[in-house]
This record gives structure tokens, C-alpha cells and sequence, in this order.
């Protein structure tokens, strides 16, 4: 594919080497690799008018499900639960996972888009969200213990 919406294949096998899943739909990852604002983004799809903050929200479902997945199987209250919520799910705690696996080696974005808390947190969301879409909650397990998402 050579149009101006084929996936950055460097980017995308980076960001799958980074992970450790491979997807099966590879626009999905691109997809989740695009900031708000990103000039790769086709104007024309309301889906991709807000960059990966689509796939970001299903992240955070997913990775919300698998976290009260994994509570359930304990005696800890809802309390706990919460609590683990906002600290795993929080952006200074995605934003340091996407630090240490140095994610924005991997993100497509708007010139002059800094690497902010905001930013590396949405594409961590995002791609667990494309991992879900793509591979169901086996490919958001694989991600997030490779990531070493605390939950």
C-alpha cells in the first residue's frame, strides 16, 4: 500500500516488538499510534478526527475489565478495587509505562505535539484498545504483562 493512510510499518513493528503481540489488522495499531491532530489522519472518517482517543476509551474499558477481572477472583473489597483503579488506570501510571517502554519512540504525531502526560497516557489506552479489538482479552493480557501494567 503506498496512499497517504498506510500504516507506518517501522512504527507499527517497533511498537509490536515493544508490546509483544502482533496484529492481525495493523490499522488498528496505526490507528492507535496517531495523536489528536496527526497529519497522516484521513479528514474525511469522523472516526479518525480525534486520533487515537477513540481506541484509548476501549483501552481503558478493557484494561477496567480485566483489573476488576483479576479482583473478583480475591477477597479484597470493592474498596481496594477502587483504589487500585485509580492508581493502575491513572495518567501518571500509563504515562510511566509508556516512559519505560519508551513508547514514543513509536507514536505518530502533530508537529509540535509534545510527549506530555496526556499524550503517552492516551497511547498506551490506545493500544491495549487495539489489542482488544484486534486479538479479545487474551491480546489485552499479553500486552499489558509485557508492558508490566501493574494490575
Amino acid at each position: 500500500m503506498t496512499d497517504k493512510f498506510s500504516p507506518d510499518l517501522t512504527k507499527t513493528f517497533l511498537c509490536e516488538q515493544t508490546i509483544g503481540y502482533y496484529f492481525q489488522d495493523k490499522s488498528l495499531l496505526w490507528e492507535a499510534l496517531q495523536t489528536d491532530g496527526s497529519p497522516n489522519c484521513p479528514t474525511d472518517n469522523p472516526r479518525y478526527e480525534v486520533g487515537n482517543k477513540r481506541l484509548a476509551i476501549v483501552g481503558n474499558l478493557a484494561m477496567d475489565l480485566l483489573l476488576t477481572s483479576i479482583w473478583h477472583s480475591t477477597v479484597n473489597t470493592s474498596a481496594v478495587l477502587d483504589s487500585t483503579k485509580l492508581t493502575t488506570l491513572s495518567k501518571p501510571s500509563l504515562e510511566y509505562v509508556a516512559d519505560k517502554n519508551e513508547l514514543y519512540r513509536c507514536i505518530i504525531r502533530c508537529p509540535g505535539t509534545l510527549f506530555d502526560v496526556e499524550t503517552l497516557s492516551t497511547a498506551v489506552e490506545a493500544i491495549v484498545g487495539a489489542a482488544y479489538i484486534d486479538g479479545g482479552m487474551t491480546a489485552v493480557k499479553r500486552v499489558v504483562q509485557k508492558l508490566e501494567i501493574s494490575i
